[in-house]
């Protein structure tokens, strides 16, 4: 089986079809990954056959512009057509399409944000199947449905200069969430388990060892800092130094400058991949991404979330109502208040004893390697 696996360049919109990826190429099937720039960088580095529809093009910063301007637009003033999630399928649709034709693969797998992955499959007459990296929405949820169709009107002047009908329904949709935070299985919505992958590094020596004290990781992602989203994080940074807890900057160089000078019991570690620090966190505090979320739901692990962007305050919010965490919101996001949110986090126990039932949730669910099967009769039964 040949399939071509496509994802919209954001790290945390592309990084978690890695592991589905894996586990198709070891079970003997061909596979390429299709992107642009750095994500088709990461995607080698991760082990993957990859190929850049966009030579000599970022796309990822042509969307990130592209936001900052419709965010710049005045209220009541008419707002830039061009932005939006849709983007990334308007721009990167025709590389992909001719991708497409040369591999000529038996399916095309595709997040919703690429927006291309219907028109390509339809294009091709192959079965499309939607995987989502999303935990507030999936499949047939109606934030889903109405981000489909958004993107589907974006990308329709796209469809018509190409020449294209008009894309077919997905196959069916994979569904990253626990089923207690809205996950689905059935013939349309496929379970997976969440396999976090934060890229590979070096680890240094410190990561893997039990901590003296409670280990807190504060991660930002890789898109608030762009957008200079920090409130009050930097205050908050300074509280910490009188807190008896280890605290580990997950985060950039040049992210962890911007928080300013950092007290003695707070470590910067750099692109730390999470998955790998933290099993030795008492705590996250964290932008509320998805990724991020995730895999501190898969380590068990309790959440502060402080969302700015995106589908942040969603996450944040499924997150405070399943008992996992707690979310602090923009309008009451003061540097004494993530303090409380993270003492109460490490104070109650029942945080992360509701954590410990989601991480078990998330254990039982088809691997993505038992999800082989499923994609293998969907192709075999054309």
């Amino acid at each position: 089986m040949r399939v071509l696996s496509i994802a919209a360049p954001g790290s945390g919109l592309f990084l978690p079809t890695v592991p589905l990826a894996w586990a198709l190429r070891t079970a003997g099937h061909e596979v390429l990954v299709a992107n642009n720039g750095k994500a088709a960088e990461s995607l080698v580095a991760a082990g993957l056959q990859a190929v850049d529809v966009c030579p000599g093009r970022d796309v990822f910063a042509e969307f990130m512009e592209a936001s900052r301007a419709i965010n710049m637009t005045p209220p009541g003033a008419p707002r830039p057509r061009r932005g939006g999630l849709g983007l990334f399928g308007e721009e990167m649709a025709e590389g992909l399409l001719k991708v497409a034709e040369e591999f000529r693969p038996d399916l095309v797998l595709s997040t919703l944000e690429q927006g291309a992955g219907s028109l390509v499959a339809t294009a091709l007459g192959v079965p499309y199947v939607e995987q989502s990296v999303r935990l507030a929405w999936a499949g047939s949820d109606q934030q889903a449905v109405t981000y489909r169709h958004s993107i589907a009107q974006y990308l329709e002047p796209t469809r018509a200069r190409l020449g294209l009908a008009e894309s077919a329904a997905a196959a069916a949709t994979i569904d990253v969430r626990p089923p207690s935070m809205g996950g689905h299985d059935d013939a349309a919505e496929w379970s997976m388990r969440y396999v976090p992958y934060n890229e590979s590094r070096l680890l240094p020596e410190w990561a893997l060892a039990a901590p003296s004290r409670p280990r807190v990781c504060l991660t930002l992602g890789s898109v608030l800092p762009l957008s200079g989203e920090l409130g009050e994080l930097a205050a908050f940074l300074q509280k910490c130094g009188g807190l008896d807890v280890e605290l580990i900057l997950a985060m950039g160089a040049d992210q962890a400058a911007a928080l300013g000078p950092v007290p003695d019991n707070v470590r910067v570690a750099g692109w730390v991949p999470l998955s790998a620090l933290l099993p030795t966190c008492a705590a996250i505090v964290h932008h509320g991404g998805a990724g991020t979320a995730l895999t501190a739901l898969v380590h068990g692990v309790p959440q502060l979330v402080v969302p700015r962007l995106a589908d942040q305050p969603a996450n944040a919010a499924v997150i405070a109502a399943r008992g996992v965490g707690l979310a602090c919101y923009a309008h009451e996001a003061t540097a004494a208040a993530v303090q409380d949110g993270l003492l109460q986090l490490l104070d109650v126990p029942d945080y992360r004893r509701t954590a410990g039932e989601v991480q078990a949730e998330i254990a039982s669910q088809p691997s993505p390697a038992a999800l082989v099967s499923r994609l293998e009769e969907l192709v075999g039964e054309r």
